[in-house]
């Protein structure tokens, strides 16, 4: 790297000796913390640093650029962004803004002319493609560098390919060859020599490092959600084999495991998520990943086992940078943001993997477990300890009355009927004054208004919950109230009107009670117009129960209503009076 303490403008020889002193001093009392493994100490560190380079960068840029005193604006500059990114946790459009005017600087002292319109892209085309000095072009190349990671956090590949190829002097290549072409034309690029430099937080030769694992990593991410899995475990390996932290490995690994997971090899899935914890236990979406695959292997000890792991680590979880994050400045972890990218990385939250342990049990009927885990869950819903993640989960939590009914559901089964029926109160409580009179649905209509279905589920909720009190009571061989029950149950679903549409069993309920009524033409001839339906009313009914909420499912086990008997009652009338019937509509 250049001496930038060597100023060769005799006017500005005390400027740059001093604060280049300045520039130095300020990293000495970075790189002095070192030692100190308390974060809180080392954030703070890193706060009064980015401070002191700010008002350093301002006294710089106050006066008119030269070419004597770029290379050290450019030097605070990639300085001070550093420390900024690690408090802002990420790049943002000051970063872009802070770049753009320092181009534009460059562009004053080479006597090169901006367009208005020129694109950050364009800008550094035009200035690397410049006669430029030896010490401005190492400190440019630096600077470049960071706005390949900028580019890169933004998915801006093209971008970044451009970038590297002019910093390289490669020839163009074709943009179908982008994603093979990017790394290598990262790895190809010649960072400055900084081996004895000590005015720079960071050198770009790791910085270089960084962007080869960001790169990959970030190519393997898109070709995995785009289905080119072959091409997605190639840039996953590529990346893993590549400097990084723990934790981004483990997420590698993670990566790796669903792209295996795909392709159904569930072995080599598992293998690779037990690999990212081994790598960082606090990468813990594995643990997830792993009990959905031993759930669909019908391993179901090995499933709950993981859930609960799972559950364990979530509670003892805290989201704080390690010692070696906070000293490693610029990291992969800062320019790919992988948990906004791709829910692979992503676990539930600590209750929201309680909920899926407690409905497993219930699933299985291991309904002890399953009502500890759905009561610890009905705390933390009184208590407001549950709390949304800051993405969206891959197993988000069902409503708060569904998890009330299940767990009714589950004290129904272990026979603790008045805990049940304290539960089921909740929720009646608390959609009695929500209901309404009368509620019209159009079932060829597939998007109803959400109002619309806010207020069915009220009802369903609500209707749910008194057949369950019903159950009780039958339970309890109170066969008065369960009527009463059962009765408010159906008042509650009349309520409901569907347009177009029979519900399962409707067409046999108008015929049964048409022929009650002795209106036995009438039924005839509705019987005309259902038979063209292939589906039996019975079969419905199955099609329904397997769509049922898990809490109706443990209490409807009765089977419909058979319709073969009237069927036949009206087939033998059909045939005996077809005469009759000709005459009668012919008069």
């Amino acid at each position: 790297m250049e001496e930038i303490s060597e100023a060769r403008d005799p006017g500005d020889g005390d400027c740059l000796r001093w604060w280049t002193e300045e520039n130095n001093a300020i990293l000495s009392q970075w790189q002095d913390s070192g030692s100190s493994k308390n974060s809180y100490l080392v954030r703070q560190n890193l706060q009064n640093c980015y401070t002191d380079l700010d008002k350093l960068l301002q006294k710089i840029q106050g006066l008119p650029a030269t070419v004597f005193s770029l290379p050290l604006e450019l030097t605070v500059l990639y300085n001070m962004m550093i420390f900024q990114l690690n408090l802002t946790s990420g790049f943002s459009e000051e970063h872009i803004e802070q770049i753009d005017r320092a181009l534009t600087r460059v562009l004053e002292t080479q006597r090169l002319d901006r367009d208005k319109a020129m694109s950050n892209s364009a800008l550094w085309q035009r200035i690397l493609c410049a006669e430029i000095s030896p010490d401005l072009s190492a400190s440019l190349h630096r600077l470049a560098a960071l706005q390949g990671a900028l580019w890169l956090s933004r998915n801006q590949l093209h971008d970044v390919h451009n970038l590297f190829r002019f910093l390289t002097s490669c020839p163009d290549v074709s943009s179908g060859a982008l994603n093979e072409q990017l790394t290598v034309l990262i790895r190809s690029w010649r960072a400055p020599d900084e081996s004895t430099d000590r005015h720079t937080a960071q050198t770009a030769q790791h910085l270089k490092d960084v962007l080869c694992t960001s790169a990959a990593f970030l190519q393997g991410i898109i070709a995995m959600d785009t289905g080119d899995l072959l091409n997605a475990v190639d840039f996953l390996h590529e990346a893993a084999r590549s400097q990084c932290s723990n934790r981004i490995l483990a997420e590698i690994y993670t990566c790796l495991g669903c792209c295996f997971h795909k392709m159904t090899r569930y072995q080599t899935a598992l293998q690779y998520w037990k690999q990212a914890l081994q790598a960082d236990f606090r990468c813990l979406s594995g643990l997830y990943l792993s009990s959905q695959v031993y759930k669909h292997m019908g391993k179901t000890d090995a499933e709950l086992d993981a859930l609960c792991l799972l559950h364990k680590a979530l509670k003892g979880h805290k989201e704080e940078p390690s010692f070696a994050e906070t000293h490693f400045l610029v990291r992969t972890e800062l320019i790919c943001n992988i948990s906004s990218l791709t829910s692979c990385v992503r676990a539930p939250t600590c209750w929201e993997v309680k909920y899926l342990i407690a409905n497993r049990c219930l699933q299985i009927r291991r309904t002890e477990d399953a009502v500890e885990h759905y009561l610890d869950l009905l705390a933390a819903f009184q208590d407001g300890t549950h709390k949304d993640g800051l993405f969206p989960s891959p197993a988000p939590l069902p409503r708060i009355p569904q998890v009330f009914l299940e767990t009714a559901a589950a004290l129904i089964e272990e026979k603790r009927y008045q805990d049940a029926m304290t539960v089921i109160e909740e929720v009646i409580s608390r959609t009695r004054d929500v209901i309404p009179e009368r509620l019209t649905l159009e079932r060829r209509g597939q998007d109803q208004m959400s109002c619309k279905v806010e207020q069915l589920n009220y009802i369903l909720w609500a209707a749910s919950a008194h057949l369950l009190q019903g159950r009780i009571q039958e339970l309890l061989r109170d066969s008065k109230e369960a009527v009463s029950e059962f009765t408010r149950c159906i008042n509650l679903l009349l309520k409901i009107q569907v347009i177009n549409s029979a519900f399962p069993g409707a067409a046999v309920s108008l015929l049964s009670i048409l022929w009650t009524m002795d209106r036995k033409s009438e039924a005839v001839s509705y019987w005309k117009k259902f038979q063209n339906n292939q589906t039996s009313s019975s079969e419905e009914w199955e099609a329904v129960k397997r769509a049922l909420p898990l809490y109706l499912v443990l209490h409807v086990n009765y089977g419909f209503p058979a319709e073969s008997l009237l069927m036949n009652e009206l087939q033998g009338y059909l045939e005996n009076n077809t005469e009759e019937m000709q005459i009668d509509n012919d008069s």
